[in-house]
């Protein structure tokens, strides 16, 4: 049969009838294996541990633990370590049909690992903590146990099932002028290609008023993820994260942007797209520091030293030659970058001679006074690094 349906109620004719299978298959539908709350494993002191009260659900069955359960575990060997596992294990054989907490024996070795996890058409396993248990010693503390709730291979908080999730690289996506009552009530979100999405993608970039070639980079080398929080009342948040896809560039994230609507009436659009800014990079090199922001924005500093004031030109001095900074970091091109500067002695500044190019500056000593004593000349520069 390619269609089934249900759960609808008997008649005398046609009675309908429903196995705890289809149940679990219906809650699979929208509901992901892990634990909801609780189920901590913790240390007594003694070769017990004891699994704290909590829920949890697998493959569409529910489990709850009311009162903490102390898990036994085996005597250590006298001179070699293992690991054991705590776990939660759903067995569907007919003979069995349950949800129980259970302590997966390791085997002894010079190092250590712990048991594997069941996975079949009938049993089920999800593990909640490793417990470490060291050769000769008779007891476990709570150093000898690794929490895995938040291991999602292992374990994981529910979350929605795998198969709505996958949905989100297709089915969800939306147009750029898709109001905040479009979306999903509360918090929804999609995933853009620059390869799989070109045209759409490319509609998100322009309203924002942006480019691929901004980033250095074409447009099949980005990707984004589209964040909303909104309701029915069209009123809503949006964030947009645009990255870099290849592990070769570590997966850079190039831009964040984000904009408001708190309209009732479907007719308002979205407010204008604003820039978050965050540090992408940062450090020093001999020729001084520098900080680098996702807006394009870059700060270069420096202590430059040490110029005098021996050259006479009027009614001021400047030190007798220019002094080179080449930038820790190159600006983009010339022209985009402005140089100030201070000087560590009274009746003294810098100012720069020539262009403020991209690679570096210029700079010289100004000073009402003649000295031929050198002080060290504090620097600055502002300007765009793409």
């Amino acid at each position: 049969m390619a269609e089934f349906y249900r759960f609808f109620n008997s008649t005398q004719d046609d009675p309908r009838q429903y196995q705890a299978d289809d149940f679990s298959q219906f809650f699979k539908n929208f509901l992901g294996n892990g634990f909801f709350n609780g189920l901590q494993v913790s240390a007594d002191n003694t070769m017990n541990t004891t699994l704290a009260s909590g829920s949890a659900f697998i493959e569409g069955h529910e489990y709850t633990n009311t009162a903490s359960i102390t898990c036994p575990h085996e005597p250590a060997d006298a001179s070699l370590d293992r690991i054991d596992r705590v776990v939660l294990r759903l067995d569907r054989d007919i003979e069995s049909r349950y949800i129980r907490a259970f302590v997966k024996r390791g085997e002894e070795a010079e190092v250590p690992e712990p048991p594997g996890l069941i996975r079949n058409d009938t049993i089920y396993e999800l593990s909640l903590a490793q417990v470490y248990i060291e050769a000769g010693k008779s007891f476990i503390d709570d150093t000898q146990i690794t929490d895995e709730r938040g291991d999602n291979e292992v374990c994981g908080r529910v979350q929605v099932a795998r198969q709505v999730g996958d949905q989100i690289n297709t089915v969800d996506i939306k147009s750029v002028d898709a109001k905040p009552e479009e979306y999903s009530e509360g918090i929804s979100q999609f995933y853009m290609s620059g390869d799989a999405q070109a045209d759409i993608f490319s509609d998100w970039l322009n309203s924002i008023g942006i480019s691929p070639s901004d980033f250095g980079v074409g447009l099949g080398s980005l990707r984004a993820y589209v964040h909303t929080i909104g309701n029915r009342t069209n009123t809503g948040v949006q964030t947009i994260t645009i990255f870099r896809w290849d592990y070769q560039s570590g997966y850079e994230i190039l831009a964040e942007y984000k904009r408001a609507n708190n309209a009732i009436s479907s007719d308002v659009d979205w407010g204008d797209w604003q820039q978050v800014s965050f540090v992408v990079e940062s450090g020093e090199n001999e020729n001084g520091s520098y900080v680098r922001y996702s807006d394009g924005l870059q700060i270069c500093w420096a202590n430059i030293g040490t110029l005098d004031a021996t050259n006479d030109t009027g009614a001021l001095y400047q030190s007798a030659e220019s002094t080179y900074w080449e930038y820790p970091k190159p600006f983009n091109g010339p022209g985009t970058v402005v140089v100030t500067g201070d000087m560590s002695a009274f009746n003294r500044w810098i100012t720069t001679t020539g262009g403020t190019e991209g690679e570096g500056v210029y700079i010289r000593c100004m000073s009402t006074v003649y000295s031929e004593s050198g002080y060290t000349a504090r620097v600055q520069a502002i300007g765009r690094w793409r």
